[in-house]
């Protein structure tokens, strides 16, 4: 396994301090009351010089910071056309990389973390559908399992998840156990955003006091500013948007009789809408320590979404379908990456690019891939980050069998098959996704039938 010191030029003297080349600088102080005053500046310059050219070899690799929101869908953000305005975000998405085709492995929460943490497909994993709690003791993300925590931690990064963990509730399954060196946050799906009583810091169950968002965001924070001299990683995983609509004001004594919390409604969306802009001030905050603490050249924040929308937008946006669907609107999510100097500022990607891309790509970025295991599913787009080379085509496929069949993306072609229902859409004609042509383009259709055929029968758990 490649250390990431070797790959990012550091030497044995930069990391653990040569022996002999400390025992030469400490004679030469040492023995510099000896010398006339002149002798001792020239002493100091020798020292000096060696001290930069020490220095100038322990260039660190880059910390990763991923920010992930929680049900928000591209027609939320004004970014995309939207009805919010997020102007942290859309500052960083003008100093960065804006992504338009960049997909959720699925349209729910716990597939598409543990793709994005395991870099292959879900499925593999046996995680189809949401974790719901203590209810499902066996489902989770087994700590055997390669994470990018643990590739992480082992090449010498410190490692930390603030937020929505939703990948097994059960101890065996904690972040704790997945190359985190720390964790505060709730292992479940949604929770309160006033009261925290089955948080964990660690292992450990604690009360933990504010509101979600912003502690989430104070412990990132405080984690950066901590480690601003050594390599992170750090997963800052919101529970905003995600329902219960409760905003700062909204405690626990303040709300009223028969107000329905969950509901996507005219009464919860100035909420949502606040919710929101919450989440865009932490995006801002983030980057703004990024900046303060120096670290700015040297840190990749990556944000995203983990699946489509609730449709609290009360315009139809330019896409079909939200959360829990297979439509574009479900999987397609907004998606910003930021790295000044290394990613150019203003850029827009239409890469078709999936959550379990990451893993490959940002170890690769830090100079680690060597460490990753072999059999992942996601690609490496540290090229097209970094230089806008072109990603190459390859066939996704987003399984939720049974309840929503299977999707795939073949370029512009989509295909939804559930049952004995099989729709094809030419994205490149219709975003929309209103006109199935299936029978219209036979050959397409049935080699993209017998493709996620392919895929159903070899992508099971534990393949």
């Amino acid at each position: 396994m490649q250390n990431p010191a070797q790959s990012w030029g550091f030497t044995r003297t930069a990391q653990q301090g040569d022996p002999l080349l400390g025992r030469f600088l400490f004679h030469l102080l040492r023995t510099q009351l000896a010398f006339s005053f002149d002798s001792m500046k020239i002493l100091r310059l020798v020292f000096l010089s060696l001290f930069v050219s020490v220095l100038g070899t322990t260039a660190q690799p880059p910390n990763i910071i991923v920010i992930l929101a929680d049900d928000l869908g591209c027609r939320d953000l004004k970014l995309y056309d939207g009805w919010v305005e997020t102007p942290r975000i859309e500052r960083m998405a003008k100093e960065g990389m804006t992504f338009t085709d960049f997909h959720a492995n699925s349209s729910v929460c716990s597939p598409t973390r543990t793709a994005f943490l395991t870099g292959r497909y879900q499925q593999r994993v046996g995680i189809v559908d949401v974790i719901v709690g203590d209810r499902e003791p066996d489902q989770g993300i087994p700590a055997s399992m390669p994470t990018l925590g643990q590739v992480f931690k082992k090449n010498g990064y410190a490692t930390a998840l603030f937020g929505k963990w939703h990948c097994g509730y059960p101890d065996k399954f904690n972040p704790i156990h997945h190359g985190f060196d720390e964790f505060v946050g709730l292992l479940n799906g949604a929770g309160d955003y006033h009261r925290h009583g089955s948080w964990r810091n660690g292992l450990k169950r604690q009360e933990v006091k504010g509101y979600s968002t912003d502690i989430i965001t104070g412990k990132s924070v405080d984690f950066i500013k901590r480690h601003k001299k050594n390599p992170f990683f750090l997963y800052v995983a919101h529970q905003t948007p995600h329902n219960p609509y409760q905003t700062r004001t909204d405690t626990p004594e303040n709300r009223k009789e028969g107000w329905n919390q969950n509901r996507t409604n005219d009464e919860n969306r100035p909420r949502y809408i606040e919710m929101v802009k919450d989440l865009d001030a932490s995006v801002g905050k983030i980057i703004d320590t990024v900046r303060d603490s120096g670290l700015a050249d040297n840190t990749l924040v990556f944000f995203w979404s983990d699946n489509g929308d609730v449709a609290m937008n009360p315009v139809e946006g330019r896409l079909r379908g939200r959360k829990f669907s297979q439509y574009e609107g479900g999987h397609r999510v907004p998606a910003v990456a930021w790295w000044p100097g290394k990613i150019k500022a203003g850029t827009q990607s239409d890469a078709l690019l999936v959550g379990f891309d990451l893993f490959p790509t940002f170890t690769e970025l830090a100079g680690i891939s060597e460490g990753n295991p072999d059999n992942l599913d996601g690609a490496s787009a540290k090229d097209h980050f970094l230089s806008q080379k072109s990603f190459p085509d390859r066939d996704i496929f987003f399984g939720y069998e049974p309840k929503l069949g299977t999707a795939m993306r073949r370029k512009n072609w989509k295909m939804i098959i559930k049952g004995d229902d099989l729709q094809l859409f030419d994205l490149a004609k219709d975003l929309k996704e209103t006109t199935n042509i299936a029978t219209e383009t036979p050959q397409i259709t049935v080699s993209m039938q017998q493709a996620i055929e392919r895929f159903k029968q070899t992508v099971v758990p534990g393949s």
